[in-house]
C-alpha cells in the first residue's frame, strides 16, 4: 500500500511540475517575411530559459507558466519583446542603419551576416533587374569586387566569368549552385526568378563544396512562396533596341587606294585598276567604298522580355509560379537570334508541425540561331574596293553577291558568308527538386533529405546551301549535320543541422552526405545534298550520308562525398567556422581528396574598451585558410593511347591501293601520368566596418591563392610526344575593396558605392620545364605567348617596338639594323619598325624577345550612384578594368598576310609617309616585308576601359487604397551606352587568352520597361 500511496505522490508532483512549464512555438521573421534564424528568443527576466531560431526562422520553448514575455534578439535587428502564446510570430524591424541582407545563402544553409567569417558577397538582386541582360552573370558584370566578367555580345551567349584570378590551364569557370543542382552556367535562369545569390570567393566560404570549388561558387536561391501571405501578383517586362556602339572604322575606297599603292606591289597596282575597270571610278578616287561592318551590323535589334510571378501561402503551404519570355534579336545582319521561355514552379507543405515537404521545379526550352563570327574577322580583311552584289557576276546563285575574284583578290564577302550560315541550337532543360526536412528536440535538430535532377537536350542543326558566288567560291553540294547532345544528372543530399546555445555561448554543426552522378552523351551524323526545304532535314532520309559522317561520345562520371561544418560564437564577438570535405570521384585513379578550411574573426566593437570610441559603429576582423579541387581538367586515361592511320606507318615508300588508301600504322603512347584534381590552397585576412553613424559600410579583403597539381600537356624533349599530368604550380594574390554610402536630405535618398580589385598572376613550377610556348593556331610563330617559372600565365612574347627608322643615317647608325642589313636579302628601309636590343649586343635576337603584355587585368573596378525623391528614382553605373594587354591579331595575321588584307582607319591615316610624319606606324610598304612579320609590341595595345554599364530613370505610382503593396513603376534604361578605350576594335572585352581576332561587337540597348506589384 505504502507503494500505492508512494507512486500517487510521485504523479502529483511531476503533474505539478509539468502544470509549472508550456511548450510555446513561434516564427521570428523580418518586415519582409523572410525567416531569421539564428535569433536568441529569451524567457524575459529568465535568460537561463531560451532557444535559438532555426534556418526557418521557427522555435520552440519550454516557459513557466507564469512567463507573460519573450525577448528576441540579434544582430542587425532592434530588440522586441513580445506577448507570450501558443503559436507566436515575430515581426523584427531592422536597426537603423544596419543592412536588409541580414540572411545570407551559404553552401548547404544560412548564416547570419554578422557571423561570417568568409567574404561572401551577397548580390542586390533588385540592381540587377536594371540591367536588359538575357543572363544573370552579364547582370553582374563590375558590382562584384574580385569577379572579372566579360560580355559576349553575341544573343544567348554565356560571359566569361574568373574569381580571383586564373589558375588553371583548363577549366576556370566557377561551379555554380542552383536550389541545390549543379550547373556550368546559368544563362538558361531568367534573373527575375533569382531570389538570392552569393558568391563565395574564398577558400573558407567555397570548401563545403570540395572537389568543384577551386573556381569559385555561385549560389542561386530561386524564388519560393511565404507563409500567410497573400497571393502577390508581379509583372516585369521591357521593350529595347540594342545599337551598335564603338563601331570600327576601316579604310574607305579612297584611303585604300592610297595605302595600296603605297605598298608598291603589282597585286596592289592590279586590284586598284580592275576595281575602277569594273565599278568605276579612276586612280585614287575609286566610285566602290564597302564599309563592311556597316554592311554586316544592324542599324538596330528588338530585345525584350515578358514575366509574371505568383506568389503565396497559407500557414501551412507557400507556393510561387513563374512565367517568363525573353528574345533577343542579334545585331549581324544574319539569321541570329535568341529566344527562351522559362517556367518556374514551387510548392512547399508543412505536413506536420515537425515535418515540411517540398517541390520545386525548373522548365526552359530556348532556341538560338547562331551567327558566324567569321564574318566579322572577314569584314576586317575584305578590301572596300567591291560591293556587297554585283548583279555582273551572272555565275552567282542564289543571291547575286559580289566576289572579291573579279579584282584579283582572295578576299571572302563577309555579307554572303554570315548570310549561308545556317546554325540552329534547340535546348530544352528541366530542374526538379524535391525535398523534406524534418525538425526535432524542439528545433534544435533538423533533417533535410533533397534530390537534385538535371535533363538537359540539345539539337544543333547546321545546313550549308549549294551555292556560288564565283571563282573559287562555289560548294557543289549542300551539306546538314546534325548534332544531339544528352545530359542527365542528379544530385542526393542528406544533411542533419543541430543548432543550440547556452547564454552567451552559440553553436551549430552540419554533417552532410552528397551523392551525384552525371551523364553526357553526344551523337553527329553528316549527309550531303540535302535539299534547302527544312521539312527535309533528316540526314538518314534526304541526301547522301557522308563516309565519315558519324560520330557518337560521351562521359559519364560518379562521386559521393562526405562534409562537415561547425560554427561557434561566443557573445557575438569571437567566430569560428570550420569545414572539412572528403571528395570521392570515379575521374582518377586517386579516389579521394580530403578539403578542410577554418575562419575566424573577431567583432572589435563589441569589446567594452571600444564603447566609449565614436568612430566605429562597427568592426569585425576576419581571418581564414583553406584548401579547394578543380576536377574540370582530364579524366585519368590510366591505359596506353594506341593511335592508328597513314600518319602512324612504318612502312617507307608504300603506295596506295586499288581504294586509294596507304597501309595503315600504329603507335603506342606508353607515357601517361596518375592524374588527379588540382588543388588550390588560400588564405584571406579581411576588415568589415560601418562608420559615420552606419552610414559609410565597407570591406577590405587582402586573399593569397596557390594552385599546385595544375594540369597540362608536358612536351618530352627531342620528340614530338607529350604526356597530360599535374605538373604546374601558380598564384593567385590581390586586393577587394568595396565601399558603400547611404544617407538623406530631406526627401532624397542618396547611395554611392564602389568595389576595385588588384590581380597579380605568377606561374611559380612547371614541373622541371623554365617555360613552355603558345598561342592561337595557326598563330603561334608569329604571335606566341608563353608560359614561364616567374612571370604570368600566358604572356605576349615577341620584341619591344620603340619606334619607327626615319632615315637612312638612322638606320646606318643603329648596330641592329646595320647587323642585319648585312647579311638579309630584303633590306631594313625608313618606315620600318625599330626593336629594342634588350641585351645590348648589337644583332636583334631570340634574347631581344621579352614580356610585351599580359591578358589579365591588374585592376577591376565598378562604381554606381542612386538618388531616390519621393516616387522618382535615377541610378547609373560604371565598370572598367585595367593594366591588361590586347594582341590585336585583327590586324597582326592580316600585316603578314599578301594577298588579303585591309588596315583600319587610324593605320590608314597613321602609317608613315616620310621622316617626322609619325614614330608609331610603319609604311605602307613595310608591312609586307619579313621585318615586320613577327611578334612585336606594335600589335599589342593597351586594353584598359571605362564603361557607362547602365543608366536608370523610374517612377512609381501608388495603386488602389492598399498603395504601400500595389504599385506601377516606369522605367527608361540606356544600357551599355558609352565606353572610354584606347583600343582599335570594337570592344576591349575579349575572352579567351586576350587574342582579338573575330569579338562579336557589345551593343548598347535603349529600353522601355515598366513593373507592377499587386
Amino acid at each position: 500500500m505504502k507503494y500505492f500511496y508512494l507512486s500517487v505522490l510521485l504523479f502529483m508532483l511531476a503533474s505539478s511540475a509539468f502544470a509549472q512549464t508550456r511548450t510555446v512555438r513561434g516564427r521570428v521573421q523580418d518586415e519582409k517575411g523572410l525567416p531569421v534564424p539564428g535569433a536568441t528568443v529569451t524567457v524575459k527576466n529568465s535568460p537561463g530559459v531560451g532557444a535559438i531560431s532555426t534556418e526557418t526562422g521557427t522555435f520552440t520553448l519550454n516557459v513557466p507558466s507564469n512567463a507573460d514575455s519573450l525577448v528576441v534578439t540579434v544582430i542587425g535587428y532592434n530588440r522586441q519583446a513580445v506577448a507570450v502564446a501558443d503559436n507566436v510570430q515575430i515581426s523584427l524591424e531592422v536597426a537603423e542603419g544596419a543592412t536588409l541582407e541580414q540572411v545570407v545563402v551559404i553552401g548547404y544553409g544560412t548564416q547570419r551576416k554578422g557571423d561570417l567569417t568568409a567574404p561572401i558577397t551577397t548580390v542586390n538582386t533588385e540592381n540587377m533587374m536594371k540591367r536588359t541582360t538575357s543572363s544573370p552573370m552579364d547582370a553582374l558584370q563590375g558590382s562584384v569586387p574580385g569577379v572579372q566578367i566579360v560580355g559576349n555580345g553575341a544573343p544567348g551567349s554565356p560571359p566569361s566569368v574568373r574569381v580571383r584570378g586564373v589558375g588553371s590551364f583548363n577549366n576556370e569557370a566557377p561551379l555554380y549552385v542552383v536550389d541545390g543542382m549543379f550547373v556550368n552556367d546559368i544563362t538558361f535562369l531568367n534573373p527575375a526568378d533569382i531570389a538570392d545569390m552569393s558568391i563565395l570567393k574564398d577558400a573558407s566560404g567555397a570548401a563545403i563544396y570540395g572537389v568543384r570549388a577551386a573556381n569559385g561558387v555561385v549560389l542561386i536561391t530561386t524564388k519560393k512562396g511565404k507563409l500567410n501571405m497573400k497571393t502577390r501578383v508581379t509583372y516585369n517586362g521591357y521593350v529595347g533596341m540594342q545599337v551598335p556602339v564603338n563601331m570600327l572604322k576601316m579604310a574607305n575606297g579612297q584611303q585604300y587606294t592610297k595605302f595600296s599603292l603605297e605598298r608598291r606591289t603589282t597585286q596592289d597596282s592590279n586590284t586598284v585598276r580592275l576595281s575602277s575597270e569594273r565599278f568605276g571610278g579612276s586612280g585614287l578616287n575609286p566610285t566602290t567604298s564597302t564599309d563592311w561592318y556597316d554592311e554586316l551590323l544592324k542599324k538596330q535589334a528588338l530585345i525584350t522580355n515578358h514575366g509574371i510571378d505568383l506568389q503565396g501561402g497559407s500557414d501551412k503551404v507557400t507556393w510561387s509560379v513563374g512565367l517568363n519570355y525573353t528574345y533577343q534579336d542579334g545585331i549581324q545582319e544574319s539569321k541570329n537570334s535568341f529566344e527562351r521561355y522559362n517556367a518556374r514552379f514551387q510548392l512547399e507543405a508543412r505536413a506536420f508541425p515537425w515535418l515540411k515537404v517540398g517541390l520545386t521545379t525548373y522548365i526552359v526550352n530556348s532556341r538560338t540561331f547562331v551567327p558566324n563570327s567569321e564574318a566579322f574577322s572577314d569584314a576586317y580583311s575584305a578590301t572596300p574596293l567591291f560591293p556587297v552584289y554585283d548583279e555582273q557576276n551572272v555565275n552567282a546563285f542564289p543571291e547575286k553577291f559580289a566576289a572579291a575574284a573579279v579584282i584579283g583578290r582572295e578576299d571572302a564577302n563577309p555579307v554572303a558568308n554570315a548570310f549561308y550560315n545556317y546554325n540552329r541550337l534547340k535546348d530544352f532543360q528541366v530542374l526538379p527538386t524535391l525535398y523534406a526536412e524534418a525538425s526535432f528536440w524542439k528545433d534544435r535538430l533538423t533533417f533535410r533529405s533533397q534530390i537534385n535532377q538535371l535533363y538537359a537536350s540539345s539539337l544543333r542543326s547546321q545546313y550549308s546551301p549549294e551555292r556560288n558566288l564565283g571563282p573559287g567560291t562555289s560548294v557543289t553540294a549542300s551539306n546538314l549535320r546534325s548534332t544531339q547532345e544528352r545530359t542527365t544528372n542528379y544530385i542526393l543530399d542528406n544533411l542533419l543541422t543541430y543548432r543550440d546555445g547556452a547564454g552567451k555561448h552559440h553553436w551549430s554543426l552540419l554533417l552532410g552526405q552528397s551523392t551525384r552522378e552525371e551523364r553526357w552523351r553526344q551523337t553527329w551524323v553528316s549527309a550531303d545534298n540535302v535539299p534547302a526545304a527544312e521539312e527535309f532535314w533528316y540526314a538518314g532520309a534526304q541526301g547522301a550520308r557522308n563516309a565519315n559522317g558519324y560520330s557518337e561520345d560521351g562521359i559519364r562520371n560518379a562521386g559521393l562525398s562526405f562534409f562537415t561544418r561547425g560554427t561557434y560564437d561566443y557573445d557575438n564577438k569571437y567566430l569560428l567556422t570550420a569545414t572539412f570535405r572528403a571528395d570521392g570521384s570515379s575521374k582518377y585513379q586517386t579516389k579521394w581528396g580530403y578539403f578542410p578550411s577554418v575562419g575566424l574573426g573577431w567583432v572589435v566593437t563589441g569589446e567594452d574598451f571600444m564603447k566609449g570610441q565614436h568612430i566605429f559603429d562597427f568592426l569585425k576582423l576576419r581571418g581564414s585558410w583553406g584548401k579547394l579541387g578543380n576536377d574540370g581538367v582530364n579524366a585519368n586515361a590510366g591505359y596506353a593511347i594506341v593511335s592508328t592511320g597513314s600518319a602512324n606507318s612504318a612502312i617507307f615508300g608504300s603506295t596506295a591501293d586499288a581504294n586509294g588508301l596507304y597501309v595503315p600504322g600504329y603507335t603506342v603512347n606508353r607515357f601517361f601520368a596518375n592524374v588527379t584534381w588540382e588543388v588550390v590552397t588560400e588564405w584571406d585576412g579581411g576588415i568589415d566596418f560601418e562608420v559615420l553613424g552606419r552610414r559609410l559600410k565597407g570591406s577590405v579583403d587582402y586573399y593569397h591563392r596557390t594552385t599546385s597539381n595544375a594540369a597540362f600537356d608536358k612536351p618530352f624533349g627531342y620528340t614530338y610526344g607529350s604526356v597530360y599530368g599535374n605538373w604546374a604550380e601558380m598564384v593567385n594574390s590581390g586586393i577587394d575593396l568595396q565601399l558603400n554610402w547611404n544617407d538623406r536630405i530631406g526627401d532624397l535618398n542618396y547611395s554611392i558605392g564602389g568595389n576595385l580589385s588588384t590581380l597579380k598572376n605568377e606561374v611559380t613550377d612547371l614541373g622541371s620545364l623554365p617555360s613552355l610556348m603558345s598561342g592561337v593556331f595557326p598563330y603561334v610563330a608569329e604571335f606566341p605567348n608563353k608560359i614561364e617559372v616567374g612571370q604570368p600565365l600566358r604572356y605576349f612574347y615577341g620584341y619591344e617596338m620603340i619606334g619607327v627608322y626615319q632615315t637612312d643615317d638612322e638606320i646606318a647608325k643603329d648596330p641592329v639594323a646595320s647587323s642585319y642589313n648585312a647579311t638579309a636579302l630584303s633590306k631594313i628601309r625608313p618606315g620600318f619598325l625599330k626593336y629594342k636590343d634588350q641585351d645590348g649586343n648589337g644583332v636583334l635576337d631570340n634574347n631581344d624577345r621579352v614580356n610585351i603584355g599580359n591578358y589579365l587585368p591588374k585592376i577591376t573596378y565598378g562604381f554606381n550612384v542612386a538618388l531616390d525623391y519621393k516616387k522618382f528614382d535615377f541610378s547609373i553605373a560604371f565598370q572598367g578594368s585595367g593594366g591588361n594587354k590586347i594582341l590585336n591579331l585583327n590586324r597582326g595575321k592580316l600585316y603578314k598576310a599578301s594577298n588579303s588584307l585591309n588596315v583600319d582607319e587610324a593605320f590608314a591615316n597613321g602609317f608613315w609617309t616620310g621622316p617626322g610624319s609619325t614614330n608609331s606606324y610603319p609604311s605602307a610598304n613595310a608591312i609586307a616585308d619579313g621585318w615586320f612579320k613577327v611578334g612585336n609590341s606594335f600589335f599589342v595595345e593597351n586594353g584598359s576601359y571605362l564603361r557607362i554599364q547602365n543608366i536608370q530613370l523610374g517612377y512609381t505610382f501608388n495603386v488602389g487604397k492598399e498603395s504601400a503593396q500595389s504599385t506601377i513603376r516606369v522605367f527608361a534604361t540606356a544600357d551599355r551606352p558609352f565606353i572610354f578605350t584606347k583600343y582599335n576594335g570594337f570592344t576591349p572585352e575579349v575572352s579567351g587568352w586576350g587574342y582579338d581576332m573575330n569579338v562579336y561587337p557589345i551593343s548598347a540597348t535603349y529600353s522601355l520597361g515598366v513593373r507592377a506589384a499587386f
